[in-house]
């Protein structure tokens, strides 16, 4: 018996001395991702960048410090050489593993569709140069990579295969003139890493953006300086897969178990059978806690003023097996000038799979001059074995006087234009809707929603030419899921036919769906916790497609957050149903890309998106000064206005979306939506 437990106490050490291993490599590569030293920062930087248009996070003030994060980051990734050509100044991994890179034809064949200054179509091939980055990103990951066909002799432990995403071009220029404009170029890439056996460890698609000017001349329809942006794009893109697959758990655990001579497949990553747990008590499983984030401001126009009220509202949950015991949430505020919050919260115990929502209420105190505050928000727990989150950081702009005090520019866009419009469209369909109140007190209001939606259908009617009782308006207590549906089900279908157009404005709140990125609209009668009374953007679009219309022009203006239930799957962005059928019909303009807080424009007394879209109505969309505004040009001129005011005025990143883009060939965007003489 002596021998035998000794023989149990020694595996029990060693499955406990492996175990602690373990840990210490999965927080060694969590800790890759802390700004500590060159080759952890230049990843945290990737990553930074790859998702800074479309992360996961909830929080409208993380992301009004996303531009500067990533202005921060470039400075970084240039002064570790990341993108040097020397190999000395980059980061890889170089993991134990012969793998096969796969790329399918689509990277080859890559090109940005674009129209030049003369208004021809033209395409600027980056098929090359994308191959050879994804070539050179592959081979800092993996030890060893094989290119095309793998011989007998070379026989991988796993295959890289990597195809083309989104590809597109946003600009505008004007012909024949000597101006820089700006534009942006974005690439996307989907791949996967799959073992041998035809088990794929990771899968995912990513997209990066690269900004930049254009210059054109009045000599020459040529737009020069955009092959610089793809190829920031490019590098963006590539250095994120190189990062996603050199930091996939599941990938690492792979390269040990090579290295260590397992056999090359996943089943070297199988699970070796649990060590009964000799009298451990049940607490002592290990724990994850995850949380989210949002702080919400009294203005709702992402800049503080002394005396403005504040809320930060954070969802605390534990996803390990094991319960995540004394949770507490650390509150630090430089310089600290948000009162009544306290600098440490108390969470409690969570069990495994609990949640926990706590809102701290608070107020900006005296602030003599404009100031950038940092507020961090940092989890805490009584137990070793609970592994924690990362920090979250806002960035606060701070001013002097109550928001009250500020006065309002005159609204020249609640005054129509004074000039007739000469766009008539006696089957146009107008569909407006605008909730800024809710019957739950829980959701906060949107400012301006209802006052939006009574100016968007004046302008439906009077520039559109859509006659009045072919314009629906649902405002407030009158937007309520049933109405909505009695409108799309059984008024609309009986006012189409094969040349009407529909024009559908809304405006207020948005839930997106954590898992597959599905947006829904929140009508006066909906709650929170529950999806039975919100209104699905794809239902609406299947509705419309079904219907025999000509085309459809849809106008977003909405604050955008998670859905009830569990944390976002990671990569989740909201899906507009771009990519569903009637895709070729249907324009979308959208004011808000992103999970983000859509900010009112006081000086206008209208949303930041929605006010320009009525200036761009009223004429200033008219960017090749033809008399008529087009759809595509109306969006155009609407998300640079937003993007220029979103910077200057909150100084944060919003960017409005346009789907489909310039140069993507979408006949939907040369739908007129209003023509002066």
């Amino acid at each position: 018996m002596g021998v035998n437990l000794a023989e149990g106490c020694g595996a029990v050490n060693a499955a406990t001395q492996r175990a602690e291993r373990e840990t210490r490599d999965r927080r060694e590569r969590r800790d890759l991702a802390k700004p500590l030293g060159c080759a952890p920062r230049v990843l945290f930087c990737i990553r930074m960048l790859v998702q800074v248009n479309d992360s996961a996070r909830p929080s409208l003030l993380f992301r009004a410090a996303s531009g500067v994060v990533a202005g921060l980051c470039i400075a970084t990734l240039t002064s570790c050489s990341l993108f040097s050509s020397r190999d000395s100044g980059v980061v890889r991994y170089e993991l134990p593993l012969t793998v096969q890179l796969r790329s399918d034809p689509s990277i080859a064949r890559a090109q940005l569709a674009y129209q030049d200054a003369c208004g021809q179509s033209q395409s600027l091939p980056i098929g090359v140069q994308l191959q050879d980055r994804v070539e050179r990103k592959t081979a800092r990951v993996f030890e060893r990579v094989l290119s095309g066909e793998a011989g007998s002799s070379s026989i991988p432990d796993g295959y890289v295969d990597v195809s083309l995403g989104p590809a597109t071009v946003d600009l505008a220029v004007q012909p024949k003139a000597n101006k820089s404009y700006p534009a942006t170029v974005a690439v996307g890439l989907d791949f996967s890493y799959r073992a041998t056996d035809g088990t794929v460890l990771y899968s995912k698609k990513i997209q990066s953006i690269g900004r930049g000017e254009v210059a054109v001349t009045n000599s020459s329809c040529e737009v020069k300086g955009l092959d610089a942006i793809a190829k920031e794009a490019i590098g963006y893109v590539t250095d994120g897969m190189a990062a996603y697959l050199g930091t996939s758990s599941k990938i690492v655990d792979a390269a040990q178990a090579r290295k260590a001579g397992g056999p090359k497949s996943s089943a070297a990553m199988t699970p070796q059978p649990a060590i009964p747990n000799l009298g451990s008590p049940p607490g002592d499983e290990p724990a994850s806690v995850i949380f989210r984030a949002i702080v919400r401001t009294e203005g709702r126009n992402q800049v503080l003023h002394a005396g403005e009220a504040v809320a930060v509202e954070f969802e605390v949950k534990n996803e390990g097996p094991g319960t995540a015991r004394a949770v507490e949430l650390s509150v630090a505020a430089t310089p600290p000038l948000i009162e009544r919050i306290p600098v440490m919260v108390s969470v409690g115990d969570l069990k495994s799979g609990e949640v926990k929502h706590v809102t701290l209420d608070g107020h900006v105190g005296t602030v003599k001059d404009a100031v950038q505050a940092e507020l961090t928000l940092t989890m805490r727990a009584g137990s070793p074995s609970v592994q924690l989150p990362s920090p979250k950081k806002f960035l606060l702009s701070m001013k002097p006087g109550p928001a009250t005090g500020i006065v309002p520019l005159p609204v020249e866009v609640d005054q129509l234009p004074k000039r007739a419009s000469l766009l008539t469209q006696p089957k146009g369909v107008g569909i407006v809707i605008g909730v800024g109140r809710f019957r739950e007190n829980g959701i906060p209001p949107v400012k301006y929603a209802a006052r939006d939606a009574e100016v968007m259908a004046a302008y439906l009617k009077s520039v559109g030419g859509i006659p009045s009782e072919r314009v629906r308006t649902l405002v407030d207590t009158h937007a309520l899921k049933d109405g909505l549906t009695e409108l799309l089900d059984v008024w609309l279908p009986k006012q189409v036919d094969p040349t009407t157009v529909v024009y559908v404005f809304i405006t207020g709140r948005g839930m997106v769906d954590t898992t597959t990125g599905a947006v829904s609209v929140m009508l006066f009668d909906s709650t929170a916790a529950s999806g039975s009374r919100l209104y699905s953007l794809r239902r609406l679009q299947d509705s419309l497609v079904a219907l025999p219309i000509q085309r459809a022009v849809f106008m977003l203006d909405l604050s955008l957050d998670w859905g009830p239930g569990r944390q976002a799957t990671e990569g989740t962005v909201p899906s507009w149903g771009q990519d569903r059928n009637g895709k070729d019909k249907i324009m979308w303009m959208l004011g808000n890309r992103t999970v983000r807080e859509a900010p009112s424009y006081d000086q206008g007394r209208h949303g930041l998106f929605a006010y320009h879209l009525f200036k761009g109505l009223g004429g200033a969309a008219d960017l090749d000064r033809n008399g008529t505004i087009l759809a595509g040009e109306l969006c155009t001129y609407t998300k640079w206005q937003v993007v220029k005011v979103a910077q200057e005025h909150y100084g944060n990143g919003q960017e409005p979306l346009c789907l489909p883009g310039p140069g993507e060939g979408g006949s939907v965007r040369l739908q007129p939506v209003a023509r002066f003489k």
